[in-house]
């Protein structure tokens, strides 16, 4: 399986992720994942709204590969970079409450190994950041089929030398 490793350019994200075209109904999530003391760790991030514990997730664009689309919301709503899966783990859905009323979303997640934790991101002052294990994350999310992809997403250690760059951006 070949990983997608996209070099990080902070300046080429914001200059284009605002003309980007979004998709009308398609997700992407990212489950950040580490390995320390050869353990698995979950990051789980905090929703703007009632502050659940959530994984990063956004909309899919139309110019970009979904898992690299995954990897950038992890970047924007975490500040964590590294090496996304380019196939998915599968998907999840949820209800979201807008000024519409109820919203149904299908989201497909992709695993992403964690090399990066950066301390400053674009949605630092929106988000809390905390790293669990597994099960105590797949019990915090409150999703039984996102909680089902986190026990996938930790099945197989990561093995390949971190590069030297990591992270989301343009591809060069």
């Amino acid at each position: 399986m070949r990983l997608i490793r996209m070099p990080f350019d902070l300046a080429a994200h914001e200059a284009c992720v605002h003309v980007q075209l979004r998709t009308l109904d398609s997700q992407v999530a990212a489950i950040p994942v580490r390995w320390v003391d050869g353990s698995p760790e979950v990051l789980l991030i905090t929703s703007r709204g009632p502050g659940e514990w959530i994984v990063p997730k956004g909309w899919a664009m139309l110019d970009s590969l979904a898992a690299e689309c995954a990897a950038r919301e992890a970047f924007e709503e975490a500040g964590v970079t590294g090496e996304v899966e380019p196939y998915s783990l599968g998907t999840f859905e949820y209800w979201k409450r807008t000024k519409h009323g109820k919203v149904f979303y299908e989201v497909t997640a992709y695993a992403l190994h964690v090399q990066y934790e950066l301390p400053d991101w674009p949605e630092r002052e929106k988000r809390k950041r905390a790293w669990f294990a597994p099960e105590e994350a797949a019990r915090l999310i409150g999703n039984e089929g996102l909680a089902e992809l986190i026990r996938s997403a930790v099945q197989v250690e990561f093995k390949t030398a971190p590069p030297v760059f990591a992270g989301v951006g343009l591809l060069n």
